[in-house]
Formats: C-alpha cells, sequence, structure tokens
C-alpha cells in the first residue's frame, strides 16, 4: 500500500525519464539498422527489444533521480535542523531554508485558536518579494477544518472560495503543545512558478514534524524551567521565613536527628547551629512538664503525639545549656510520606517568657488603679461579689465604705492635677496603713475609695470609718511650701446574706456617702432601709444607670401638648414632652427620673435624644406630605445650655434636617438662663439667625426675672403654671400673672400662661390680656407615634 502511494505520487518522474529512453534507445535502434547495416526498410516489430531496453533504462534512471532528489532533501533537511543548538535559531534557519528549497516568497508558523477561530503569529520569516498574508486571508485559513497531516495546496483552498488567498499557497498542519494546533504556511505572488512537487511536499511534512516535536520540546522546557525558577523561590522564600521568623524551628531526620536548627533555634538553645547538627534531639532539647515537672526529652516522639491528639500546642519550660530555664510553647509534627518507623519532625519552640510577663502586666493594670496601685473599680465589685457569696453560705458579715474626699477638687484647681495625684497617692498609703490585711480597698474613680471590712459587722465597721475619719482629719497635705488639711465624707452599708446584689449594696454605700456631703461633711453615715433621704438618695442613683439604658434601648418616647391661643383655640406651637417606659412596658412620671438625670449630668444626652427624634420626626411629616408643619417646642436643660459642642450640635441637626427653622421654638426655663446667662444669650443670638423662637419657661419662678429679661432674646414668656392655677383665689397670685404680662407686652413678648386646668382661669386670663395658653384644660399631651393635631382640632397629620 506505502508503495502504491509512494508511485502515485512520483508517476510524473518515472513518466518523463521512462519515455525519454524509451525515445533515445529507439532513435538509436532505428539509425543503426538504417545505416550502419544498410538495411532497405525498417520493421516495427525490431522496436520491442530496444522499447524494452529504454523502460527499464528509464524506470533506473527515474529511481536514481529520485534517490538522489531524496538524499538531498534529507541532508538539506539534516543540515537545517542541525545548524544550531538555539531552538529558536534553528527554527528560523528551517524556514529559511524550505521557503529556498521550495521556492517559495514567504514562509510563516500560526497558531490557530479554534473557538475564536482567529490565529496568532509563532515565527515569521520575512519574504523577499511577496506581501504579508492579509489579516482577511489569515482569518480565511483560520477558519479551515484542516485535518491533522493533510497538505492544502492552493487549487484546494481556491475551491473553497478563498479568493482572498495568495496566487501560491501551500499549508499544512501541525500539532502543538496543550492540543492547541498549528499552521504552516508558504506563499508566493507568482503563480506561473512550478508548485511543489511530492518529493518536496513530503519534505515540507517533514519540516512540519520536525517543527511540531521542537515546539513541544521548547514547550516542555519552559515548563521545566518555570517549575524550577518556581520552585527556587518557594526555596529561597521558606529558608528566608526560618531564618526571619521569631519561632524556633528544629527539623530531624529519619533516625531523630538534628538536620537543621534556624538562628532563633540556635539562640534559644544557647548552642551554635553548627554543634546541634546530626545530634539526637532528645540529647539537645529537654524539656519538662509545667504542671507535672515529669521530663519529657526521653520519649519526645510521645510527647508529639499527645500534643497531635489534644490539637493545640503545649506549655512547658526548656532548660537550656547556658542553664537557663524558659517556659516555651511547643508543637511537635511528625513528617509524613516516610518510613514506618521513621523518626522525622518538625518542631517548633516559642520563647513566651516576655509574653506571660505582659500578661502579668496586663492583668495587673486591668485589676489596678494606675495611680495609686490599689484595686480598681472591676476588681473591687468582684471582691465584693465574692464576700457576697460567702456571706450567704456562711452567714457572715461584712461592711462596706464608700469614701469621698471633701474640697479635693481646691486643691486640683488651685495647685493643678500633679499636686492632686500626689494626694491621692498619700491618701491610699494611710488607708493601707490604718486597714488590716484581709481588708479590700479600691479607688472607685475620681476621689472615691471603696472599702470592705471583712468580717466586721455593721457596728465594727462604723468604729473603723470613724477612726479613718479622725486620722484623716488629722492629716496634713504639704504641697508648694504650702499646708492642707483633708476631710472625708464616708457611707457604711451591712454586706449580709439579705443584701440583695453588689450593685444596691454599692449604691447604698453611695447614697449615704452623698448625704453626708449635703449635710456638712467629714462624717459617717450608715445606710438604713427605714432612712427617707436615703431612700430617695438610692433612687436616683438607679437612674444613673438606667437613663443611659433606655436612651440605647429606645424606650424614651416623645409626647406633645399644645400651645393654644386662648381667642379660637388655634394651635401655637406644640411642647414636646419627654416620657419613659420601664422595661415593664410602665410609663414613668417625668419628675421621677429628670431630677437624678439634672443631678448627675445626663440631660446633655436626654436633650440631644429629644432633638434627634424631634427633627427626625418633623421630617417624616414633610414626607408625608404634611403642608403646613407645626411649630414643635424643644425644652434644653441647663447642661446642654453650658456646653459650647451643644451648639454645634444644635446647628448641624437642624441644617442637616432641611427643615425651616421658624417651625422650632426651644423653651428654657428661667432658672437655667440666668444661671447661664451669657452663654445663653450667645445660643438664642446663632439660633434666632437660622429662624428658630425661644421661649422663657416657668418665668416668675427666679428672684431678678425682669432685670435678667432685657438681656435674652426671647419671643414667649411663660408664666410659671405656680401662679396661674390660684388666680382666681389668690390676689397675689393674680397681680404677678399681670405684671408679667405688661413687662412682656411692653417687651413686645407673647406671654403664655401654663396649668390652665379649667374655663375659669381662662376667663381671667382673657380679662387680664394673656391671649395663650396651655394645660390641660385646653388639650392633653398626645403621643408622637399616633396622630398628632396641628393648628386647628379638624386637622391631623401622621408621620
Amino acid at each position: 500500500m506505502r508503495a502504491q502511494l509512494q508511485l502515485r505520487n512520483t508517476w510524473p518522474a518515472y513518466a518523463r525519464f521512462i519515455g525519454i529512453s524509451v525515445a533515445i534507445v529507439t532513435l538509436l535502434a532505428v539509425v543503426q539498422i538504417l545505416f550502419v547495416y544498410g538495411a532497405d526498410r525498417f520493421e516495427s516489430r525490431l522496436l520491442a527489444i530496444p522499447s524494452v531496453v529504454g523502460i527499464i533504462f528509464g524506470f533506473m534512471l527515474a529511481r536514481m533521480h529520485l534517490l538522489r532528489s531524496q538524499t538531498d532533501l534529507l541532508n538539506t533537511f539534516v543540515e537545517a535542523t542541525q545548524a544550531s543548538s538555539d531552538h529558536e535559531e534553528a527554527i528560523r534557519h528551517l524556514l529559511r531554508v524550505v521557503a529556498e528549497q521550495l521556492r517559495m516568497d514567504g514562509v510563516a508558523l500560526y497558531e490557530l485558536d479554534p473557538v475564536g477561530m482567529e490565529a496568532r503569529r509563532l515565527r515569521h520569516y520575512p519574504p523577499h518579494r511577496a506581501s504579508p498574508l492579509s489579516e482577511r486571508a489569515l482569518r480565511e485559513l483560520s477558519a479551515l477544518s484542516l485535518k491533522e497531516g493533510r497538505s492544502g495546496t492552493c487549487e484546494e483552498l481556491r475551491s473553497r472560495g478563498l479568493d482572498s488567498l495568495p496566487a501560491c499557497l501551500e499549508t499544512v498542519e501541525l500539532p502543538l503543545p496543550d492540543n492547541q494546533r498549528g499552521l504552516l504556511v508558504l506563499y508566493r505572488d507568482d503563480a506561473r512558478r512550478k508548485p511543489p512537487d511530492a518529493l518536496e511536499r513530503r519534505f515540507l511534512q517533514l519540516s512540519a514534524d520536525w517543527l511540531s516535536m521542537t515546539l513541544t520540546h521548547m514547550h516542555q522546557r519552559e515548563i521545566i524551567a518555570t517549575e524550577r525558577e518556581q520552585n527556587r523561590r518557594e526555596k529561597e522564600r521558606a529558608q528566608t521565613t526560618l531564618e526571619s521568623i521569631g519561632d524556633a524551628v528544629i527539623t530531624t531526620d529519619d533516625h531523630g536527628r538534628i538536620d537543621y536548627a534556624n538562628p532563633v533555634a540556635s539562640l534559644l538553645l544557647g548552642e551554635p547551629a553548627a554543634q546541634l547538627a546530626k545530634r539526637p534531639l532528645d540529647e539537645v532539647v529537654c524539656l519538662e512538664d509545667e504542671s507535672g515537672g515529669d521530663s519529657m526529652s526521653a520519649r519526645l516522639e510521645s510527647s508529639g503525639q499527645v500534643l497531635a491528639e489534644a490539637g493545640h500546642p503545649a506549655h512547658m519550660r526548656l532548660h537550656t545549656a547556658n542553664d537557663q530555664t524558659r517556659p516555651v510553647q511547643l508543637s511537635f509534627t511528625p513528617i509524613l510520606n516516610r518510613a514506618a518507623d521513621s523518626q522525622a519532625s518538625v518542631l517548633v519552640m516559642r520563647d513566651i517568657s516576655e509574653l506571660r510577663e505582659v500578661m502579668r502586666r496586663l492583668d495587673y493594670q486591668a485589676t489596678h488603679d494606675a495611680l495609686t496601685g490599689l484595686l480598681n473599680r472591676p476588681a473591687f465589685e468582684a471582691c465584693l461579689e465574692d464576700q457576697l457569696r460567702s456571706a450567704r453560705t456562711h452567714h457572715t458579715r461584712h461592711t462596706l465604705c464608700y469614701l469621698d474626699l471633701d474640697q479635693f477638687k481646691i486643691i486640683n484647681d488651685t495647685r493643678g492635677h500633679t499636686a492632686g495625684d500626689e494626694l491621692l497617692r498619700q491618701v491610699s498609703a494611710l488607708l493601707l496603713h490604718l486597714l488590716h490585711e484581709r481588708d479590700i480597698v479600691a479607688r472607685l474613680g475620681g476621689d472615691e475609695f471603696g472599702i470592705l471590712m471583712v468580717d466586721r459587722d455593721i457596728e465594727d465597721g462604723r468604729t473603723l470609718a470613724e477612726e479613718i475619719g479622725r486620722e484623716l482629719a488629722g492629716f496634713r497635705f504639704y504641697w508648694d511650701e504650702s499646708t492642707f488639711s483633708v476631710s472625708a465624707s464616708l457611707g457604711l452599708v451591712e454586706v449580709s446574706g439579705a443584701s440583695e446584689s453588689t450593685q444596691l449594696i454599692l449604691q447604698q454605700a453611695d447614697a449615704a456617702c452623698y448625704v453626708v456631703k449635703d449635710t456638712g461633711r467629714n462624717q459617717v453615715r450608715v445606710f438604713r432601709a427605714e432612712d427617707e433621704d436615703l431612700r430617695d438618695r438610692v433612687g436616683e442613683l438607679h437612674w444613673v444607670s438606667s437613663i443611659p439604658d433606655a436612651i440605647e434601648q429606645d424606650r424614651f418616647e416623645l409626647w406633645a401638648q399644645p400651645v393654644r391661643t386662648l381667642a379660637d383655640d388655634t394651635d401655637a406651637y406644640f411642647e414636646v414632652l419627654l416620657r419613659l417606659r420601664d422595661r415593664d412596658g410602665q410609663l414613668v412620671r417625668p419628675d421621677t427620673f429628670i431630677p437624678a438625670a439634672e443631678r448627675y449630668d445626663l440631660m446633655g444626652q436626654v436633650d440631644r435624644w429629644v432633638v434627634s427624634r424631634t427633627l427626625a420626626y418633623m421630617q417624616q411629616l414633610q414626607a408625608a406630605g404634611c403642608g403646613d408643619l407645626p411649630v414643635m417646642g424643644i425644652n434644653l436643660s441647663g447642661s446642654s445650655l453650658n456646653n459650647d459642642a451643644f451648639l454645634v450640635f444644635l446647628q448641624e441637626s437642624v441644617a442637616k434636617s432641611g427643615l425651616p427653622g421658624d417651625r422650632l421654638c426651644f423653651e428654657i426655663t428661667e432658672t437655667a438662663a440666668v444661671r447661664h446667662l451669657q452663654r445663653t444669650a450667645r445660643l438664642m443670638t446663632e439660633m434666632r439667625r437660622t429662624g428658630c423662637h425661644f421661649a422663657l419657661d416657668d418665668f416668675g419662678s427666679g428672684l431678678s426675672s425682669f432685670s435678667y429679661l432685657k438681656h435674652l432674646p426671647v419671643d414667649y414668656l411663660k408664666i410659671d403654671g405656680d401662679f396661674v392655677r390660684d388666680i382666681n383665689t389668690d390676689p397675689v397670685d393674680l397681680a404677678m400673672v399681670r405684671a408679667i404680662h405688661e413687662v412682656g407686652q411692653i417687651l413686645g413678648l407673647t406671654t403664655i400662661a401654663e396649668h390652665v386646668e379649667n374655663d375659669a382661669i381662662r376667663a381671667r386670663l382673657a380679662e387680664v390680656g394673656v391671649t395663650h395658653g396651655q394645660g390641660y384644660g385646653l388639650a392633653r399631651p398626645e403621643s408622637l407615634a399616633g396622630p398628632v393635631r396641628v393648628h386647628r382640632a379638624s386637622e391631623w397629620a401622621t408621620p
């Protein structure tokens, strides 16, 4: 079959040589017969033998020519492929030889993309005369589904309608690495030149096979080089990591001998790395269990199994060569894929000496006051909790003392915080000197101290507290050539099995201490459940934590009560009122938590919450299509007026809300305005520039109302309800209401009467000339969570 294929491809050469041989031999025979032998005629049968001889001789000549041509092509191929050891240069040289041998003007090697039907040029031998393949011709070639190893001639390609190809074209497909295909393209512009014959096409196919193998080999070499480079980099990276990490890393071979130790391991063990090499691991690394003190060096392998089962590193003590003992965190991991009896492993140790020292310091800082060295409040509360459990279990009694230094702020303000800190340190040392070792003393904050007198009932505790008070009264503090006397207020409460909780015990002691401060200082007071002053004080202390919790848990509510025109019941504005729901969902009276918020400086947080929620409510009204927004009156406390940051907060909040300023009216009590007159006047002036209104609330309750009134740019005067309530029965109240109204008229202000509870009061106010009022007789407060009446009784707005 192979011979038939070869003969079919080379028959033109055989036919040419046989025809020429037969013609020559026949002509010689004719000449010899006619002219040499003198024959007068020529018989055609005599040509049989010369014809056979010519056929044989022509076949032999054709065979010799083909063998010689094939040998020449093979030699040319060998010379071309062995011209250079560089694959790139060898490929370029072979392309050049192929182009010259096949008489082509241009030759190029392309990589086919079967998905995108595009070709990317890999190699290209610049053409001598022919133009490079056009992009259109290249796309047409790429779109052909040529079978691997089959040559495509120009006629075959043109028969498929590829008329944009060059005049003469030869193509051969060849496989490329990664299941890609390549295309070897030879072309010329002159179609009259002889196309390659069968041998030349075989030479072309042989060159294509060599190119395919060479490109595959180059690809494999690139992969191997890439992997080697990657392995080299990973090895360098691992080596650098092991050299630079802060843990000691030791690896062992199959016999348990050390074959690598990083510098940290050498430093930790106290021996150079060269001396550690090839030594048994259990000889170098001497460990013992921290809890039991058992030696772990003899059976480190079993330790590794224990650590693996535990799933976390173990803490042990390491004995080094320089007779030091260090706590270490140990991780022992066997190396897998080794023989069954292999002892190859990786040991990682971390010196945790500094870590433990840092943890000890952090633990101390977490439980002790940095200034005095005493326990801090959380640690003291934990100790109090322990003693409370002891009292409930063993029926013991203890005494808690809450101590607050008197007039400590004077020393801080006059001599600076450095003097105040020194005083606190000296007082702490004095307390430790007066107390027993079992007693617990802590600095609770500022100039406040807590003393837990262990195993002392309330009477013994009172005796010791009085002694502490006397010692502090006799103590003198010297600073900067000045002498200061010190005293303290002390509140006591008994800790027993009947005590409810740690928090309540602290509140009771704190209440007793502050009652002492309110009633003269430098005394000792014991908390008694029947003492009404102390009960009220404890109730206020309850709100110190409850109010911030209520803000965080959103248990405050906004209500509103209108200020109405007495003549026609239209609403001038709505005063926003604050309500609080306890954890059971019940409403709490404002006079229950507002005094505590004012006493413990919590009103600033409350005011910010009220302002933010009121503005948000009005934005909801505006978004719901309420064309004429109501004017909302917001109460401001004295602590907010005295805080410059609150003015900035107020300005930014109003600006960000996008609401018109004339829809807001801020109410300020007369006492707060008088106490912070300059700051109040500044806040009013700044906010009035945005269109906001102001009302002076509870007017008439102060002693100098009329003298201060002219300094405040207010719009409304709200007459204190204490004057309005008895206006029909008390002539003095009637005179006060009339006087306040007349002063307001002179200053161009609108007067509003509070506590308008019935029609009789409303009628008398109309006689006086007061135009606006507020009270249950006009309208009761309503929650802003539901519909709110605005302007007139027939109009409602819902957010």
